[in-house]
This record gives C-alpha cells, structure tokens and sequence, in this order.
C-alpha cells in the first residue's frame, strides 16, 4: 500500500530565536503520527538579516532523514510574504499541506488527520493557543472571536466573513489545496506584498461563494505575536496591502450596505485611532448584534471547546519542545 504524502511548509524571517522550536514542533508530529506518510518539508527564506538559515541549515544536517523531500528556498533579497507563499507553492508537490511562519510552534494534535478537507470545504481551521514570552495561555477573546465568527456566518455566502469583522486564526487553518493553487487565486495573490492571509481567503471565497469554513475544537498551532511581525517590520507594506484589499472590495461590492461597511472600515483603518476604530466602526456593531443573536450556540460552543482543552498538557507539550530546541542549540549559538 502506497503512503499518503503531506507538506510542511515554512516562511521565515529572522526567526534565529524560534526556528528551532518550530522545527523540533515539525519532528514531534512525524515521530508520533507520521508511520503512514511520505513527509516532505519546503521552507523559504525571505533574506534574513539574523542567524535563522544557519540555525536552519544545523538543524536539517541532523535531521534530514526524516523528510521524504527538502527543498530550501533562500531570496536574495526581502521580497514579501505573499512572494514567499508563491515560491512555496511551485515547489510543493503534494496536495496535502499546512503553511506557517517559522516562529509559531505546532501542537500535539495529529495534523495528518485533519489535512485533507472535502471539495465543499474551503477552509477549515482550529481554534488558537497565544504564545507570548515562552508561555502558552488562551486568549478567552480570541476563542470567542474565534467562535463567533464562525456561527456568525455559518450558512452565509462565504466572502462575508472577510468583507465583515470576523478573526481567522491563519496559523490554524488549513486550505482546500485545489482552492489554493487555482491559477486565480495565484493571480490575485500576485498582487500583494506581506499580507498574503486576507487576499487568499478573498479570491478563494469569490470563486467559491457556496463552499464552507468549518471550525474544529482542536489546537493546530501556538501563534506567536513577535517584534518580527510583518505588521510591524513591514508597517508601510502591511498598510498598503490593507488599504489595497479594501478598495478591491469596495469595488467588487454588490450592494450598499456592504459597500458602506467597507468604506466605514477603510476610513477607520487610515485613522489608526483605536478609540474611533471601537465607537465609530459599523462592521463592529453588527459582529455584536450577530453574537447576541447567536449568543446561546456561541457559548455552548466554547463550553464544548473548553471541556476539551487540556492546557496543562499543551504547556507540557510545548515545555518539551523547548528543551529540545535548548538542547540542541546549546552548542550552536
């Protein structure tokens, strides 16, 4: 019997602190589920000014076995997220794949199980464990973000949720491959520069409108927030690229009251006011009127994720990772 075959794909950017214990993540999950599958790794480097290839390059010399196939991907230069996920793409060659920045950390769950999704499925995504400071902890507001969003909009056309608030945890989720790496979606995302999450879920909703999002109770990935993020290193960028996806749906929009949500939005966001962005932001005050509408099934929900969150045991997992990734790094800093 043939072996299934799956991707881990890695975009980095001066992630010397962090690499490590993502990949030591990565090894974690083949040695525990990986009996059954052909595991190739691609990682792109988008010129990093620290030590993050070397520590990378280290850790592969020991550890390149585990792989069926690796290819490093180094740019020359900064050339941008989406660039990096488009690199990525040409050079995977399997058709299930989890896509994550270097400096988040992958949970114990078995990623295998839950890679594959139906053709009417074209995002599915867990809910996320922050890590700060080299502590694991919930963010109550996050899950129930989280959660909101999906009942919120379940059973809605799909390019709502990304025309109105909503939180999509992009570390935890996962993408119809065939959706992924439509020529249009490729084309969209061609486009853009450091923020690759949002024009991706757009082009795919637009050509998918009647696919679904589905929410699991699991924790794929700790998401770390870092001084490295592109929303703070790349600030011009990220704003950019922001402004540019809300006027592609202000143009798109078929409706007024869309339209006017998306003009509210954009204002707001060139504002960069946090007070104006809570008391003057219309697509807040329906994401509140949603989540009372929904406010028992909400609740419910997060009851059922809370009873199956063991997060001793996701501190535990992750304190091992990191005296793994320590470990290794002792000699090597």
């Amino acid at each position: 019997m043939s072996r299934k075959r799956f991707t881990f794909a890695v975009l980095c950017y001066n992630h010397q602190e962090y690499i490590v214990e993502h990949l030591e993540s990565i090894k974690y999950l083949i040695d525990s589920y990986g009996d059954d599958w052909e595991v190739d790794l691609v990682v792109n480097d988008d010129a990093s000014t620290d030590n993050t290839v070397r520590y990378l390059s280290y850790w592969l010399n020991e550890n390149f076995s585990i792989f069926n196939n690796v290819k490093k991907i180094f740019n020359s230069s900064n050339s941008g997220t989406c660039a990096s996920v488009l690199n990525i793409l040409e050079n995977v060659d399997t058709t299930r794949l989890k896509i994550t920045a270097g400096d988040d950390v992958y949970s114990y769950e078995n990623i295998f199980e839950h890679s594959s999704l139906s053709d009417n499925v074209s995002f599915s995504s867990g809910i996320p464990l922050i890590l700060t400071e080299n502590f694991i902890n919930e963010s109550i507001k996050t899950s129930l973000e989280v959660i909101s969003s999906h009942h919120i909009y379940r059973g809605k056309k799909l390019i709502d949720r990304f025309i109105f608030l909503s939180n999509n945890n992009a570390p935890n989720m996962f993408y119809n491959f065939k959706n992924l790496t439509d020529p249009d979606t490729i084309s969209f995302l061609k486009d853009y520069d450091v923020v690759e999450d949002w024009p991706l879920q757009v082009a795919i909703a637009e050509k998918n409108p009647d696919s679904i999002f589905t929410l699991s109770n699991k924790v794929f990935v700790y998401y770390r927030r870092t001084s490295g993020s592109s929303y703070i290193t790349a600030e011009g960028r990220f704003f950019n690229d922001k402004v540019k996806v809300y006027n592609y749906l202000i143009e798109r929009s078929d409706n007024f009251f869309s339209r006017f949500v998306l003009e509210n939005r954009l204002w707001l966001f060139r504002k960069k006011n946090k007070f104006l962005n809570v008391f003057f932001n219309i697509a807040f005050y329906r994401f509140v009127f949603g989540f009372f509408l929904k406010i028992v099934t909400i609740f419910r929900s997060y009851s059922s994720f809370k009873k199956e969150l063991l997060l001793v045991s996701h501190k535990e997992h992750y304190s091992l990772l990191k005296n793994r990734a320590d470990y290794f790094m002792e000699d090597k800093s």
